[in-house]
């Protein structure tokens, strides 16, 4: 092979490289983690937080879809989604349109906060404190607006006991990371039942 056909040949191989798609994917995961995976009970912490945050995600999405197309629902399997909705809203205490109004709002607004959520997550796994505005400012809002527009009975009789448990592991054991983090910041040395001073090093 002469010079000139190898030179042509790294090139094509290099341009098959840049063109890969598992590269265009390693290339986002690097922009949004970054290239270096923080210590164990990050992690650890991280995909406890993830698998919540999924959990809460893919429920917003498929409700914010099941309201806003029931008609086709209907259409298809016969399944009455607004009146489903209107019977739960009267027997919450809503008018029966207002609720429907309120219920696709609130699965609307969910998948934002839970976006938001996420780029704590993101800023969490690269050990930036600051992700404690967004992670707990999305779960928050979650939470709060969930008692605003549905109303406290909405929380107590239509979500999940798993729910309820999941979201308060999620927010309590992140709660507890952010405090850990906070003291790590400061110079002290993490450890796992713990925090140990310095000058016990």
């Amino acid at each position: 092979m002469s010079e000139e056909q190898e030179k042509t040949s790294i090139r094509e191989e290099f341009e098959a490289h840049l063109n890969s798609p598992l590269t265009l994917l390693t290339r986002i995961r690097n922009l949004i983690f970054g290239t270096q995976s923080p210590d164990l009970y990050t992690r650890f912490s991280f995909f406890l937080a993830l698998i919540g945050w999924f959990i809460f995600f893919v429920w917003a999405v498929m409700g914010t879809i099941a309201i806003r197309m029931r008609d086709l629902i209907f259409d298809t399997k016969e399944i009455n989604v607004t009146s489903l909705i209107e019977e739960r809203g009267i027997a919450l205490g809503f008018q029966p349109q207002s609720f429907i109004g309120r219920l696709e709002a609130f699965h609307a607004l969910s998948v934002i906060f839970w976006l938001v959520a996420f780029i704590g997550l993101v800023l969490l796994w690269r050990k930036n404190e600051r992700f404690v505005y967004f992670y707990f400012g999305g779960a928050g809002a979650y939470l709060i607006f969930m008692w605003v527009m549905l109303g406290f009975g909405y929380y107590a009789k239509d979500t999940t006991f798993f729910d309820k448990i999941a979201y308060f592991v999620m927010v309590g054991h992140t709660a507890m990371y952010a405090y850990f983090l906070k003291r790590e910041k400061s110079g002290n040395k993490i450890h796992l039942f713990g925090v140990e001073d310095e000058d016990e090093a």
